[in-house]
């Protein structure tokens, strides 16, 4: 039996559409991120406060991440901290704040699955 010489560009074709099929199931809130989901109406009285808040959720999505989609530790690390930012509200308050449609659509992203 023969095995043929898969070139180059047909692996990096390949690889790139894994990871976009990869990027399609975190756009679409796999279960790990639903956890991020259920925090972004929370008030924290600090951006430390929602800062761990961030990392704990960040924590528990690396690992099935990884698993899903192929990426690299970094990678999936960058992405979260992209995806999910603390930022102020009009209320003085904290809050979680979703970037993921961003994120998964920009240049950023982009040159990841190349």
């Amino acid at each position: 039996m023969r095995i043929q010489n898969i070139g180059r560009g047909k692996v990096g074709n390949l690889r790139k559409l894994l990871m976009a099929i990869g990027a399609g199931t975190i756009g679409l809130a796999g279960p790990a991120f639903a956890d991020h989901i259920f925090y972004i109406d929370i008030p924290f009285d600090s951006r430390g406060e929602c800062e761990a808040q961030t990392a704990e959720l960040d924590n528990g999505d690396r690992e099935w991440l990884s698993e899903a989609n192929g990426l690299s530790d970094g990678e999936i690390r960058s992405m979260l901290k992209r995806a999910w930012t603390c930022e102020i509200g009009a209320d003085g308050q904290w809050y979680i704040i979703d970037h993921r449609v961003e994120i998964l659509s920009g240049e950023w992203w982009q040159r990841r699955i190349k």
